[in-house]
């Protein structure tokens, strides 16, 4: 049973349990034949430079286990289970470890079903996305519990800019002192920080900082990074960009196809597709620019400049670093780089890979298998003491924390002294009634005080109710700041906690215990939300 507050769509739902109507649009489904799949994925790819090239990446290594999947790169049988997320500060949210536990898990699982192949779990560094406001956020409950989130402020020269080509700015030095500060002293502080300022400190590049910590948090796991935006990936992306360059009509058009075919069995698709966009990003100089197409000539959407195809593929010819994928293309250019045997993705990336099968088809390369992710939610021991004193059950707590708090209330001694006096009011009203007929009969003079004595009666009601409501409210003033707790740490904000709380926040708590506790929870049931008790 899932929790109330817990909501999973419908494309997800059907892909989860194989739904007819949904399976066409991928390429394997949750449980394929993997031997098969590997088979195919294997003998389909040709980019061995690439993987040579991800090898470097983590190379020179002291951790063992990343130094023996460098090793097994090196045969043709090694696959990739591959995952990747924008550069969230801190890394922040939680989702993020998430997806990469679910990433080695695969990778695990797959090692130990004998298919004749071996898989390596990999993380593709999100560099070339500029959303500078989607990662810019480190939320953690403080010292006192409530909700708190720093930000570092966007430093005006780099506006625009892909994340991989940004700085840590000294902002970061009093964020950190200032995290520190806000977080309950435990045990594995020192430590914790230690570790942030090793990854993170001014001049620092972004996605650097990014890695650094990531590696510390998943040391000995045999997890590999990719950095997508260094030039040598670039120079060897070449025939890719100059596909999608060359035959973007056609590209793009199979993506539109595929979604209107999912619309029509009844989907709602995640990404509009618009015949305008190239679906890839170009950046000359300074901020990353939308590149349009039209007929036979390129734009900026930006600043308006075109190209002729010819012209575009010369400038992809001498600057293939110009050159990034957005959203939609990002998935095909993956599995052109490396061989990529299963993406793990949250339900909605799932929904929006769903359009691109034909998009593969159309440039010959192989659909990964999707994995979704887990869902989780941590229960830290006094919100799981707070649950058991009120006898809450999790899986009824809706994501509406007000009228969740005024339907427990209405449940107390408040709503029964709600009840209670409503009841009154009605009897008051219904002999009201009765009495203004009598009087009418006998005396109309008193018709006029009568009604004014009524209207007493009903004013003394309400004023017995807001006295009686306010010393109740007062006694359960505790309960009510219990509930919001409970409330605010399995949703803060009205939203999933996986989805806003900072990972350092449990570091800071439990050390890597955290970690290894929510690990120890990856099952084969991905339609359950996970409830992990630290």
């Amino acid at each position: 049973m899932n929790p109330a507050y817990f909501k999973i769509s419908k494309h997800l739902q059907d892909y989860l349990s194989g739904d007819a109507l949904l399976q066409p649009f991928y390429n394997a489904s949750l449980e394929p034949d993997w031997k098969r799949l590997s088979e195919k994925v294997a003998s389909n790819f040709k980019a061995r430079e690439i993987v040579e090239e991800l090898v470097s990446q983590n190379q020179p290594n002291t951790d063992k286990a990343v130094n023996k999947n460098c090793q097994l790169l090196k045969d043709e049988k090694t696959l990739v289970i591959i995952t990747g997320q924008q550069l969230g500060l801190l890394l922040s949210p939680l989702y993020i470890i998430y997806k990469t536990l679910t990433t080695i898990w695969l990778a695990d699982k797959l090692n130990k079903a004998n298919t004749g192949y071996n898989f390596v779990p990999v993380f593709w560094l999100e560099g070339e996305d500029h959303d500078f406001d989607e990662v810019k956020l480190c939320t953690f409950h403080e010292m006192h519990g409530d909700v708190k989130s720093l930000t570092l402020q966007e430093v005006p020269a780099e506006q625009g800019m892909s994340m991989n080509k940004r700085k840590l700015s000294s902002e970061i030095t009093d964020l950190l002192a200032d995290l520190k500060n806000h977080l309950q002293p435990t045990d594995f502080s020192d430590d914790l920080f230690n570790r942030l300022q090793e990854s993170y400190h001014p001049g620092k590049n972004w996605l650097d900082a990014f890695k650094s910590y990531m590696s510390k948090v998943f040391k000995e796991s045999g997890l590999l990074f990719f950095n997508a935006g260094s030039d040598n990936i670039k120079k060897l992306s070449k025939s890719f960009f100059h596909e999608m360059l060359e035959d973007n009509s056609d590209i793009v058009s199979a993506f539109a196809e595929q979604s209107a075919l999912l619309e029509k069995r009844g989907y709602t698709n995640q990404v509009t597709i618009q015949q305008e966009k190239a679906y890839l990003f170009f950046t000359k100089n300074g901020p990353r620019q939308s590149l349009l197409f039209d007929k036979e000539t390129f734009h900026l959407k930006e600043t308006g400049e075109s190209f002729s195809i010819k012209e575009m593929l010369t400038i992809l010819d001498q600057n293939p670093q110009w050159f990034s994928s957005t959203v939609l293309s990002r998935p095909l250019w993956q599995s052109y780089l490396l061989p990529v045997v299963s993406y793990v993705a949250g339900g909605a990336e799932i929904s929006y890979w769903g359009q691109l099968k034909s998009g593969f088809e159309k440039m010959n390369i192989v659909m990964p298998h999707l994995q979704p992710r887990h869902s989780l939610t941590l229960i830290e021991p006094k919100i799981e003491r707070l649950l058991k004193k009120y006898e809450l059950d999790i899986n009824q707590i809706p994501d509406d924390k007000d009228d969740w708090i005024k339907t427990f209330f209405a449940h107390t001694r408040l709503g029964a002294v709600t009840d209670a006096l409503s009841d009154f009011k009605v009897y008051t009203e219904q002999s009201n009634a009765k009495v203004k007929e009598l009087i009418k009969s006998v005396d109309p003079t008193l018709e006029q005080p009568a009604a004014k004595s009524y209207d007493s009666i009903l004013n003394t009601i309400d004023k017995l109710h807001n006295r009686l409501a306010h010393t109740i409210s007062e006694k359960e003033g505790t309960i009510l700041k219990h509930l919001s707790a409970i409330h605010e740490s399995l949703m803060p904000g009205s939203t999933l906690q996986e989805r806003v709380i900072s990972p350092v926040y449990f570091e800071n708590k439990y050390g890597s215990n955290w970690i290894k506790k929510v690990s120890e929870q990856i099952n084969e049931n991905f339609d359950k939300h996970i409830i992990v008790r630290l």
